[in-house]
């Protein structure tokens, strides 16, 4: 049966979330155009969060453009994508900054597929307790079979992200703090909690509508 997130969040206060380290991960897109593209969606949940008092950054892997001779060579005369070496040298930087995440949040279309199972792997050798979702459009899309093509994850959110983003934020903070056993004994996970899938725990986060589309925030730029 349905839940709206709206209901399911009801009882989640800043005090379980205040200090939640949480990252967001935009994906890159088109890298034959400029990145013209502000990661919005990202931005509003990151806006979200901060209500609740969560430490919260936003990594915009499609805001980089390159223009080297690797660039020239593959005809890219607005720049090329970083590197594969080029991410993680990033994200170790943000890491060192930041420090340790509880959440780390891909996000990006469909076609950033490929994206996403390379950066799902970057993310838990760098960050191995960090609980990993995949939300936008090709969690919304496919849905729990992101499961077999990203075994890394622990979670994928499907559809609009407002209100479910603090039931996530909520499961990685409470995992994190009283570990599985506990969170599951005490029914702090439902109803988004799947069971155990291959090995590891699964998490199908069912997102909506917000009522109000009015009280959303303005985006963390």
């Amino acid at each position: 049966m349905f839940i709206h997130p709206a209901e399911v969040i009801k009882g989640i206060s800043p005090d379980n979330l205040r200090g939640a380290k949480v990252m967001f991960i935009n994906m890159p897109l088109r890298e034959t155009a400029l990145p013209n593209t502000p990661p919005y969606g990202p931005a509003l949940l990151a806006s979200i969060l901060r209500k609740y008092e969560a430490d919260v950054v936003i990594v915009d892997l499609n805001g980089y453009r390159v223009k080297d001779e690797l660039a020239e060579r593959r005809g890219l005369a607005n720049g090329r994508h970083l590197t594969e070496e080029e991410v993680i040298s990033l994200l170790r930087k943000y890491l060192s900054k930041y420090g340790e995440q509880d959440l780390i949040a891909l996000s990006g279309l469909i076609t950033t597929l490929d994206w996403q199972k390379r950066l799902a792997k970057i993310a838990r050798n760098l960050q191995p307790k960090a609980f990993l979702v995949s939300g936008g459009g090709l969690a919304t899309e496919f849905g729990k079979i992101l499961f077999d093509w990203i075994p890394e994850l622990d979670g994928i959110a499907a559809g609009e992200g407002d209100e479910v983003i603090v039931k996530i934020a909520f499961d990685a903070k409470i995992i994190k703090n009283r570990g599985w056993q506990s969170a599951l004994n005490a029914g702090q996970l439902s109803p988004y909690y799947l069971g155990e899938i291959n090995g590891r725990h699964r998490f199908c986060y069912l997102g909506a509508r917000p009522d109000n589309l009015d009280a959303l925030p303005f985006p963390a730029w």
